[in-house]
């Protein structure tokens, strides 16, 4: 059985520590699950530390202490050899004194099942002191390994650390830059609302390092864009709507590529309104492509930046806004470079982010911002910030993306404290 990465949903990942029992983990167990980005399979305490650093820096995640590697598939879970007692105490006092800074260590639950003791180690990357440094290395979790992290990465963990308002999303790569919003007019305010979909998709593994081409961002640019009809990459006719009813009064820039970025690994295009003066509604769209790890992996990000002009955004314009972030980069963006890249698109879709923040430092709390009334009644007080969710890789296989981000939102709703929102219908 292979998959890419576990549902997140399970209840291993998110249930109280005290309701982790045997049953729980056997049945985890069962799905036969492949190591990837947030989970890994481990025989013994020895080389634990190294992935559990990794996952710190990057998703979160479980790694499984106990259980040796399947017979004729290693990434997969196979014969339950245990641990003894005294395990994790000795992992415990490992990683405390290792890690840099020391004295974080995530949940460390003993489990027994089948008479063999496991220890279900789970790494929540909202608690981890960015950048955690194992061994004096920071590493970063990608599709089932450990790597370096490289001097990019590296800045960004810091820069999460010194402000965790703006890291709404746990893997570093996606650490969102709101000051982008304005480096075609640095005296603007930054964006209100920010809406995310995004995707790391690993390329090769050899020795190859691929690199953007003028063709390869030519391509892209048509493929966000509608027929020529004028020679500019004008916004096609969904994005178009989206961008006149947020401000129906501003002249429409097509897409054109952010000055500062333009190199062999990286590209920042930009579409929309102009960046809006104080109290204008406004709306921006930016997609960006980067080729990471010397171009053996490839980095998606389309965004949409909001400027609400003083006032909530609608119900159901962020709703739509976040449907059509997700449907430009799945159904535009991400085939025509994956086949620009490698020569082919007919290739299964990883998994895809939607992220939901404040733009602005310093205000972070979403009702400000967002309409809630078809989010319904919350359950008890609080506020609450941006939200993140992976879309159900089933649906997206199925073909079902309006159902999978709906999904999505009603995750995020959860998280919120909103039992029962009442989204409306998306249309593919």
């Amino acid at each position: 059985m292979l998959m890419t990465m576990p549902n997140l949903a399970h209840p291993l990942f998110s249930a109280p520590i005290e309701l982790i029992d045997s049953e729980m983990v056997r049945g985890f167990l069962a799905l036969e699950l492949e190591e990837s980005f947030t989970l890994d399979y481990k025989r013994n305490v020895d080389a634990v530390s190294d992935t559990v650093a990794a996952m710190a820096n990057s998703y979160g995640g479980i790694v499984l202490i106990g259980v040796d590697a399947h017979l004729k598939d290693k990434n997969l879970p196979g014969e339950l050899v245990g641990v003894k007692a005294i395990d994790k105490d000795r992992l415990v006092s490992k990683m405390a004194t290792t890690f840099d800074p020391p004295g974080w260590t995530p949940d460390v639950i003993p489990v027994t099942v089948d008479d063999r003791l496991l220890l279900v180690v789970r790494i929540d990357p909202d608690s981890v002191p960015r950048p955690l440094f194992h061994q004096g290395v920071v590493r970063v979790r990608l599709d089932g390994r450990n790597i370096p992290a490289d001097r990019r990465l590296v800045y960004a963990l810091f820069q999460q650390a010194a402000d965790p308002v703006l890291a709404y999303t746990g893997d570093p790569r996606f650490l969102p830059d709101h000051r982008s919003a304005t480096r075609f007019q640095r005296a603007a305010a930054p964006p209100d609302l920010v809406i995310r979909a995004a995707v790391s998709r690993p390329l090769r593994r050899d020795a190859a390092r691929l690199r953007l081409h003028g063709t390869t961002v030519d391509a892209l640019m048509q493929s966000l864009s509608a027929p020529k009809l004028t020679g500019a990459y004008e916004l096609p006719k969904r994005l178009h709507a989206l961008v006149q009813r947020v401000g129906s009064h501003q002249d429409q820039q097509p897409w054109t590529i952010d000055p500062e970025h333009g190199n062999g690994r990286h590209v920042r295009l930009a579409a929309g309104h102009r960046v809006p003066g104080p109290h204008q509604a406004g709306i921006r769209l930016e997609c960006s492509a980067t080729l990471p790890n010397g171009g053996s992996s490839l980095d998606v990000l389309f965004d949409l930046l909001l400027w609400t002009g003083g006032k909530k955004v609608a119900n159901d314009l962020w709703v739509q806004a976040c449907y059509e972030a997700v449907r430009a980069l799945i159904r535009h963006a991400l085939p025509t470079l994956t086949l620009e890249l490698l020569g082919t698109a007919s290739i299964p879709t990883p998994p895809i982010e939607l992220h939901v923040a404040s733009g602005v430092q310093g205000d972070p709390w979403l009702e400000n911002t967002l309409s809630t009334d078809l989010l319904g009644e919350p359950t008890g007080a609080g506020r609450f910030r941006g939200g993140s969710e992976h879309l159900d890789e089933e649906l997206l296989a199925a073909g079902e993306l309006p159902n999978a981000v709906i999904q999505a939102l009603r995750n995020m709703a959860l998280d919120w404290r909103y039992l029962h929102p009442n989204f409306p219908v998306l249309h593919g």
